[in-house]
């Protein structure tokens, strides 16, 4: 009598277990088709190459190559990696919020879908595509519309959607004022209102062209300003049609890079505005706000290495410690 108990006890606790152990499978099935059906993007993040943004009339193209991202359309041109990278990477992690709508009853005007802000399409290697139609319209949370596709849902995702929609080509474009690799310049020459004067890099160390024999440069203070080049920005790339306004000269760069030379001509316009003229590649910016200043009224003096304090004598300390006795004796 008592192992038939057991037995029956036994088979309950199989039965319940089962039970208990069908219902984690369902939760769980269900839970992973929920996420799925929250992904926005379908695609192998490391397969996309390109996408393009395109909003009324205007076309953004941006394509990647072993070199980087390139701009192709509305002008060909060195995209930024950075900027083009992060556009790209920020997408993936983003779910649907909600579904709004969805049937084959929608009123798209509804939702400013019938004529979208932009259509923003990222694609992959292997021909594969999201598209996404973005509205220029948000419910009452500040969320915005969009469509997946040809889907027939209305989906509510994050605004920044929009602020992706709204981006120009020059948001894209690579806009730094030295578009080279500062590690390969040998030489600098600068011109400005403290003269002229050039370093050039000789067995690895920099020093000031035709300086006394005494004279050490700090090597530190050459690569800050090094730096300070490479990461100069421009605020606008000018059309190559287009004139720099009139101003007076600020300084001229000449960089001797590995294969190549690199020169600039900065001015600044009547509206204090900094402007640069540079080559490899032939561009007109307008600098960012500071974004030169160093260079402005540089000279070797202020690269120049500064020698060590000299250690205080025991003379020195006395006759420094006698001169403050005799104060307080006063």
């Amino acid at each position: 009598m008592k192992l038939k108990g057991r037995t029956i006890l036994v088979l309950c606790l199989l039965v319940f277990g089962g039970y208990a152990y069908w219902d984690y499978l369902r939760d769980k099935k269900s839970e992973e088709k929920n996420m799925e059906q929250a992904r926005l993007m379908t695609l192998n993040f490391e397969h996309v190459d390109s996408f393009e943004i395109k909003k009324g009339e205007q076309k953004i193209v941006l394509k990647r190559s072993v070199d980087g991202w390139e701009l192709s359309e509305p002008y060909k041109d060195l995209a930024d990696n950075v900027v083009a990278d992060d556009f790209v990477k920020n997408v993936f992690p983003e779910r649907v919020i909600e579904v709004a709508r969805e049937g084959g009853d929608i009123d798209w005007s509804m939702y400013g879908l019938d004529k979208p802000l932009a259509q923003i399409t990222f694609k992959t290697s292997d021909g594969q595509e999201n598209v996404f139609q973005i509205s220029d319209k948000k419910n009452f949370e500040d969320n915005t519309f969009a469509r997946r596709g040809n889907e027939n849902r209305v989906l509510v995702v994050n605004s920044i959607w929009q602020s992706r929609a709204n981006k120009t080509a020059l948001d894209f474009r690579d806009r730094r004022f030295f578009r080279h690799k500062i590690a390969s310049v040998d030489a600098i020459q600068l011109k400005n209102s403290k003269g002229s004067f050039q370093l050039k890099r000789v067995e690895g160390l920099w020093q000031w062209v035709g300086a006394p024999k005494d004279y050490k440069l700090d090597q530190n203070k050459v690569r800050e300003a090094l730096t300070a080049i490479s990461e100069a920005k421009a605020a606008d790339i000018l059309r190559s049609d287009a004139k720099i306004p009139a101003g007076k000269s600020l300084f001229t760069m000449n960089l001797q890079l590995a294969e190549k030379s690199w020169k600039a001509e900065v001015t600044q316009a009547a509206d204090l505005a900094i402007y640069a003229k540079v080559t490899e590649p032939s561009l007109q910016l307008k600098m960012e706000p500071g974004a030169l200043d160093k260079f402005i009224k540089i000279s070797p003096d202020d690269l120049k290495e500064t020698p060590p304090a000299k250690p205080e004598t025991k003379e020195g300390a006395d006759q420094q410690q006698a001169g403050a006795g005799k104060k307080e004796t006063k």
